[in-house]
């Protein structure tokens, strides 16, 4: 966002209501468990442009990359240094530990000890 143009933008933005009633907790459960077992990897794009998964596109871009994150604007991948399959495995496995992690106990500081790190800042 270029800040000097921020006093162009709409004075009255009109409130988003959304028709989902999932408790912030289970839309993370979710997440995570979307990109840890559901997500096709080999053969879709996230799209942050159109808000959903797509079919990876021809070219260059695309192919052989492990995480193809569709940048908005250019429309390039913006997750492209991802290419090797032990970094994309890390990646699989970390989405894998924490879902299951939060499935298990839905306890938020298993995955993130919030508590041990605010304790130490006093």
């Amino acid at each position: 966002m270029q800040l000097h143009l921020v006093h162009h933008a709409p004075r009255n933005i009109p409130p988003f209501v959304s028709r989902n009633q999932s408790s912030l907790g289970d839309l993370l459960v979710g997440f995570l468990k979307y990109f840890a077992i559901e997500f096709d990897w080999k053969n879709k794009v996230i799209s942050v442009r159109e808000g959903k998964a797509m079919h990876k596109m021809d070219g260059m871009e695309w192919r052989n990359k492990f995480v193809c994150v569709e940048e908005p604007f250019d429309r390039s991948n913006t997750a492209r240094a991802v290419h090797e399959q032990p970094k994309f495995d890390m990646i699989q496995e970390e989405f894998m530990k924490a879902w299951v992690r939060l499935r298990d106990n839905r306890d938020l500081n298993s995955l993130l000890p919030l508590q041990r790190i605010l304790g130490k800042q006093k």
